[in-house]
């Protein structure tokens, strides 16, 4: 018992600096692009790219923790690649604009691969426990939520020079401490029995059902996401509204993946059918926005959806895939959610930003929004026949 304690406590610390170190540099990357002259145009092409790197470096990753049958041993080396292209980035993109061209997709194949990696980590290490892996997970959205704030407060007050000190300060805390976590052995004999390969997931109705759902949601929302400050700025806010807006709304998320647990009583269906709606509402309030309170009571929204779905994904995920996929299949579910929905959504949602204004593309997620709700509440009802 005293065992398992520590290994939450370990394992909610881990998640806690991980996601504030990614908020540190990428929470707000597009606001400091926008800052050195770049075009909203272009903003939306450079995380196009870096989305499209992230998708391929889900399947590279997740296939490599999957090969070496270890996360711990993936994850360092990773980490410090990723935070020497950051620091990297950080100074080059000052030299000149184009450099964030090469650099952030780069990062891209690093970044979100790296969180998936953390997650599949943990679930492991908690013997696929969603009470225990909702309580850690939960303390890394309060991570995320708490930097978005205080880096949105000293950045808007003291600049952003101070990226570089707060990024290396996490990353070193973080090497240490994952260096000390240890790591659950992999399931040898359920490996060794079941021979699959990457294309066995399209075999899976309910996981299939999954992916085409959150890729759906995510091209709707993937906008909104990416382009936060360029929304904001249209209705009077700055900096410190986007990072007072990110600590409201991930905040409520923690508290949606903490209490994780006790939702597995609600059916999987019911839990998507009703993060998929809570996503129309965040595009509602989006698009009829005047001041900058309904945005952020948009994506209070958004994050409830995230908080009851990032839970529902694992949890079919674990329920269906087999073991020596499950890296692999976690890794796709968060490319299709965020990256390649990303990829789509931005080769056009900057150039009708530019043309139609920042609110048009709200308008245009809530059209393709119809499309996965339809689709949850046919799932839905097809239980109740």
């Amino acid at each position: 018992m005293e065992h398992d304690l520590k290994k939450v406590l370990g394992f909610s610390a881990l998640d806690f600096l991980y996601w504030a170190y990614f908020g540190a540099f990428l929470g707000f990357v597009s606001t400091y692009f926008l800052s050195c002259g770049m075009s909203s145009s272009m903003l939306s092409l450079v995380m196009a790219a870096y989305m499209f790197m992230a998708f391929l470096g889900a399947f590279f990753w997740g296939g490599l923790s999957d090969k070496k049958q270890s996360n711990k041993k993936v994850f360092i080396p990773e980490l410090i690649a990723l935070t020497v292209l950051c620091i990297a980035e950080f100074f080059l993109v000052k030299v000149n604009i184009f450099f964030a061209a090469i650099m952030h997709p780069l990062i891209g194949f690093m970044a979100p691969p790296l969180g998936t990696n953390l997650d599949s980590w943990m679930l492991r290490s908690f013997h696929r426990d969603a009470a225990q892996f909702g309580r850690a997970r939960a303390l890394g959205s309060a991570g995320y939520a708490i930097m978005m704030l205080i880096g949105g407060q000293i950045y808007n007050r003291i600049g952003f020079s101070l990226i570089p000190v707060v990024t290396l300060t996490l990353f070193t805390i973080i090497l240490i401490l994952a260096g000390i976590m240890q790591e659950e052995p992999y399931e040898q004999i359920t490996a060794k029995r079941e021979k699959v390969n990457t294309k066995d997931l399209l075999k899976i109705k309910p996981y299939v059902f999954l992916i085409v759902t959150i890729f759906l949601t995510g091209i709707a929302i993937a906008p909104i996401n990416s382009l936060k400050i360029v929304i904001i700025e249209s209705v009077g806010g700055d900096v410190s509204i986007l990072g007072l807006d990110s600590f409201i709304g991930v905040m409520v998320q923690a508290v949606f993946i903490f209490i994780s647990g006790n939702l597995k009583r609600i059916p999987s269906k019911t839990r998507m059918l009703a993060a998929t709606v809570l996503c129309m509402v965040m595009l509602v309030l989006t698009w009829q926005a005047v001041a900058p309170s309904m945005i952020i009571a948009g994506t209070v929204m958004m994050n409830i959806s995230y908080g009851v779905l990032l839970p529902t994904m694992r949890e079919t995920t674990e329920k269906n895939v087999p073991s020596t996929l499950k890296n692999r299949a976690h890794s796709l579910t968060d490319a299709m959610f965020g990256s390649f929905a990303g990829v789509i959504a931005l080769l056009y949602s900057g150039t009708l930003m530019d043309m139609f204004g920042a609110k048009f593309i709200a308008f245009l997620g809530m059209l393709i929004m119809i499309v996965p709700i339809g689709l949850c509440l046919m799932d839905l009802l097809k239980k109740e026949e």
